[in-house]
């Protein structure tokens, strides 16, 4: 009930405020005056006004330089090694290639740029290349990696030439990730040990470029026992968990001494 009156008096109390304002204002104004025009409204700003003074978005930090330092987008970045990796040279292949320089039998043919199947005679030490191309699951042709004249060139997907004893940056193309392994030392294979002079094979020296993917096979032979020796046999331990003991004491999770 207290609240009750106390809402009217403020009520009251209001309205006797407004009576206080009003009727003096209405006092000095002379009777029979004609009201006072209202002000004409305000014209709306043009849409380019409001446009520049409506908030611009401000951005959170400044835009980041370009990776590297390197050229803009429209200049191809020529391909010059992986940053920090050790330096190498690699095991040259072209020794290895029987039926190098190709220019042998391909300067008697003509250059036949049309994708097709080819049909590989059979001579008789079997055919000089593979009629099917597996790498790329048949997406590939030929001459997507070899060029076309001179033949004992190999070439980018941008036309530059490359060397048989550079192939590797043929396939650091399509397979940038498993490249950078290869130039780290992460994948592949080194000459010789870990000390001096770092000499790596290519990667066709293991993956045929014609069909890359490296069948399983059977794991070697263990090695022989010496004479004298015999074979260790397997022992079976007690899986034991961290807050148990075992028969001699030793807490789980750990080896006993020898």
């Amino acid at each position: 009930m207290l609240l009750y009156v106390w809402h009217l008096a403020g009520l009251a109390l209001a309205a006797l405020a407004l009576l206080a304002v009003t009727l003096p204002a209405a006092a000095q104004a002379p009777a029979g005056s004609p009201p006072a025009a209202s002000a004409p409204a305000a014209e709306a700003p043009a849409p380019e006004a409001a446009a520049s003074s409506a908030l611009k978005h401000r951005p959170l930090r400044p835009p980041l330089p370009p990776l590297y330092g390197g050229p803009p987008p429209s200049v191809p970045e020529v391909f010059t090694g992986h940053p920090g990796a050790q330096p190498f040279t690699v095991v040259p292949r072209k020794p290895e290639l029987p039926l190098y320089p190709c220019v042998m039998c391909h300067d008697l043919q003509k250059v036949n740029l049309k994708v097709r199947q080819l049909k590989a005679s059979v001579p008789p030490d079997g055919p000089p290349h593979a009629a099917v191309q597996k790498h790329g699951d048949g997406q590939m042709w030929c001459l997507d990696c070899h060029k076309p004249k001179p033949r004992d060139q190999l070439r980018t997907l941008n036309g530059q030439d490359v060397d048989f004893d550079d192939s590797s940056r043929l396939c650091a193309q399509c397979h940038s990730a498993r490249h950078r392994d290869w130039a780290f030392g992460g994948h592949g294979k080194r000459v010789e040990g870990w000390t001096g002079e770092r000499q790596i094979y290519a990667c066709v020296h293991c993956h045929d470029p014609h069909d890359p993917r490296i069948l399983p096979r059977a794991a070697s032979k263990p090695p022989p026992v010496r004479a004298g020796l015999l074979p260790m046999q397997a022992v079976k331990h007690k899986s034991l968990l961290p807050w148990q003991k075992s028969k001699e004491g030793h807490p789980g999770g750990q080896e006993a001494p020898r």
